[in-house]
């Protein structure tokens, strides 16, 4: 997987721009008080462009990723003075090892990151981690796939994303007796030739799951949207956007 990121590096930041949206919809979970330092941990934060974008209105924001090639990527981006972000090479599910408890106001994992988790087992494990690093009551924004759509439609990709440097082709692949999907994803630059092509196993796990994991590991007051505007989800989008609230409390 990391090679898959190192050889989309360059591209990146052409295939996922910023959307504005992303940043207006994490500020209205989580607003700045006057006065209170704000500290946010954006967990797979790829080029860091959600980060910076956030320490830029204020926030204190760690950004961790797995990819050191992304890191270093986010870093460059990241303005000076530093005093408000840094960006550290760090694996999802050790996060509870690095920081300290009950001491994040909020906690970002966007992007499809957390499907990249092998299985229901690891997923629980990172909510676990997750729940002991938020203040109590704070919020917990999530994004995946709407794997429910996906697999009941059995649909066979995702739509391509065409920019004017590059086509960004991506198909499912089922693995027969597990679940589990393959995710094919292939680069082509804009005159045709392929740039890189690479498959990555992925964890399809559906709302329900997500939900039964996120209260067993003790979040309440879930809701889940469509899109980053804020759209009730239906199930219909392709997107799946949680918001779960911390109830964790010193034992």
């Amino acid at each position: 997987m990391n090679q898959f990121y190192e050889d989309l590096l360059e591209y990146y930041d052409d295939i996922f721009p910023l959307e504005q949206e992303r940043i207006d919809f994490i500020q209205r979970i989580v607003p700045l008080q006057s006065g209170q330092v704000q500290k946010i941990l954006d967990v797979g934060c790829a080029t860091g462009t959600t980060a910076v974008a956030l320490i830029k209105n204020g926030y204190f924001v760690t950004g961790i990723d797995l990819n050191p090639a992304m890191i270093q990527s986010a870093n460059r981006r990241n303005p000076e003075p530093k005093t408000n972000g840094r960006f550290l090479q760090m694996n999802m599910l050790e996060v509870a090892d690095y920081f300290p408890p009950a001491n994040l106001d909020a906690i970002l994992c966007l992007g499809n990151t957390l499907v990249h988790l092998k299985d229901a087992h690891e997923i629980g494990a990172f909510f676990t981690e997750v729940q002991k690093l938020l203040k109590p009551g704070s919020p917990f924004i999530f994004q995946v796939i709407n794997y429910d759509l996906v697999l009941d439609k059995k649909l066979p990709g995702l739509p391509d994303v065409v920019t004017s440097r590059c086509r960004f082709v991506r198909h499912y692949e089922p693995v027969t007796g597990e679940k589990a999907l393959l995710f094919n994803a292939a680069l082509y630059s804009s005159t045709g030739h392929i740039v890189f092509q690479d498959t990555t196993r992925l964890y399809p796990a559906r709302q329900r799951e997500l939900s039964e994991l996120l209260q067993k590991t003790g979040f309440k007051d879930i809701e889940y949207y469509s899109d980053f505007s804020g759209s009730p989800f239906d199930g219909t989008s392709l997107g799946l956007i949680g918001v779960a609230r911390s109830s964790f409390k010193d034992q």
